[in-house]
């Protein structure tokens, strides 16, 4: 049976044969309950299982087939909101033990091969996951040592740069679909790249330009009023500053409060390739006396965001801190969904699984901030009644089914507690590890209700003990 949330969310799939649709919805809506499962554990007969490896050695089935119906519905979650932020980054995908994994490349320089994922997401300014706007697998090729020497020298087109310039451009048309909303790129210190900038600014002449917003990974030369240069980092020092940011940050198990300096600048700089110049927003955050022995946190950022008060930059920290976001889709799709661990023999074939785990990461990731942000609104949104009624017992060990639904946050307090997590006065919040695993302890249970709970018809079964006693 497929799930209600797996006909919404692929409600417009188009595989181009209504048997390899319904055989998706089926895998997705399974591969769900036991993300972090092998195909084989994921199905319950020799059938399904089967059925599951012809459908990812179809040639009608590739990756964006896959995952263009989420797409969709991404960009649909984003207009409702009027501040979307687009974290992007890369993670490696290790799969050196797989020998009989074909076409795959070096990740590492110690020969470890694999591939590469560049990801791109949407989340709200609370942390709410609304989707995968895009995502970029490739094997990277050695390449020969004649060719390094000129690295420097190649198009942006031809260096592995470019799916940071790739990522902004895709981010961009996602802006330009939601017009009434303000939609921000965020990367780290690998997407600090002048041709990012470049983009910005054509398409600003053109309307559909998003914002963007990185870690500074370079002290690049700022050209100054009076035809001097000077140093990025070095400028906004000398300013006056705007004014002092506080919070407290752990490091080591050791929680101390933070004090930061507020720099701010807009600077212009110049491509390192041409003449062509473009003015930047940057500011600069540096902690006040550090205690004893620690060094200073000092952080460099540039954004196209207005940067004119403290509230305005506070706003942008907050926004950047919401990076850390694509950093837990990586960990769900590689912890919990074990995406590592996937036995499939050719590239392609991966590449579609690949698109299905990044669908049901997503998934955990928006069940889990949904329940923190809307934590009274009942679950029947979100989970099967044999989800509710089963998880409801599994958790509080009463036999009696619930007559109605519990709300959002009191599920997700019984599936992460089937998840080993154990809510008490000052414990955290439970993460997305207690609830990947628990929600696999509640596929179980939601299983055994289906089969053999008080709502199964048993008719049948009494028709035949009735024969048998005759």
């Amino acid at each position: 049976m497929v799930s209600e949330w797996v006909k919404e969310e692929m409600g417009s799939l188009d595989m181009g044969d209504k048997r390899l649709n319904k055989r998706l919805m089926h895998i997705i809506t399974e591969t769900s309950k036991q993300p972090g499962k092998s195909i084989n554990r994921q199905f319950h007969t020799r059938k399904e299982m089967q059925a599951c490896y012809r459908f990812y050695s179809n040639n009608l089935v590739n990756e964006e087939k896959i995952i263009a119906p989420h797409k969709k519905m991404t960009l649909n979650r984003a207009k409702k909101f009027p501040v979307v932020l687009c974290p992007s980054d890369t993670t490696s995908l290790n799969y050196t033990t797989r020998k009989g994994l074909k076409d795959s490349g070096y990740i590492s320089s110690n020969n470890a091969q694999g591939f590469f994922m560049h990801a791109t997401i949407a989340v709200t300014p609370e942390r709410l996951h609304l989707g995968v706007i895009d995502q970029k697998i490739w094997a990277r090729e050695k390449e020969k040592k004649a060719n390094l020497v000129h690295r420097d020298l190649r198009p942006i087109e031809e260096k592995e740069s470019y799916r940071w310039l790739e990522a902004y451009r895709i981010t961009c048309k996602f802006a330009k679909s939601c017009k009434d909303t303000q939609v921000v790129h965020i990367t780290d210190k690998e997407g600090d790249i002048f041709e990012v900038f470049a983009e910005r600014e054509s398409r600003q002449q053109e309307g559909c330009a998003a914002h963007f917003l990185m870690r500074c990974n370079h002290n690049r030369t700022v050209y100054l009023k009076n035809k001097k240069t000077s140093t990025l980092f070095k400028e906004l020092k000398k300013n006056t500053p705007l004014g002092q940011i506080s919070f407290e940050l752990e490091v080591d198990g050791v929680i101390r409060a933070v004090v930061q300096n507020i720099y701010a600048l807009t600077a212009t700089i110049k491509s390192p390739d041409s003449e062509k110049s473009l003015s930047i927003n940057s500011f600069c955050l540096e902690e006040i006396d550090p205690p004893e022995g620690c060094e200073p946190i000092c952080w460099y950022l540039i954004t196209s965001l207005p940067i004119g008060t403290v509230e305005e930059i506070e706003k942008a920290v907050k926004y950047y801190l919401c990076r850390w976001e694509i950093e837990t889709f990586f960990k769900t799709i590689k912890s919990g969904c074990k995406i590592e661990e996937k036995s499939l023999r050719k590239a392609e074939r991966l590449f579609s699984a690949f698109a299905i785990i990044s669908i049901i990461a997503w998934r955990l990731n928006y069940l889990l901030h949904i329940s923190r942000l809307m934590p009274e609104i009942s679950c029947e949104f979100y989970f099967e009644r044999s989800e509710w009624k089963a998880g409801t017992i599994a958790a509080t060990r009463n036999k009696i089914p619930p007559g109605t639904a519990p709300n959002m946050g009191t599920m997700m307090e019984y599936i992460t507690q089937l998840g080993g997590h154990q809510k008490c006065k000052n414990s955290l919040e439970a993460g997305i590890k207690a609830l990947w695993v628990g929600l696999s302890s509640l596929g179980n249970y939601a299983d055994a209700w289906d089969l053999f709970g008080p709502e199964v018809n048993h008719k049948e079964d009494l028709f035949v003990k009735k024969r048998c006693a005759q």
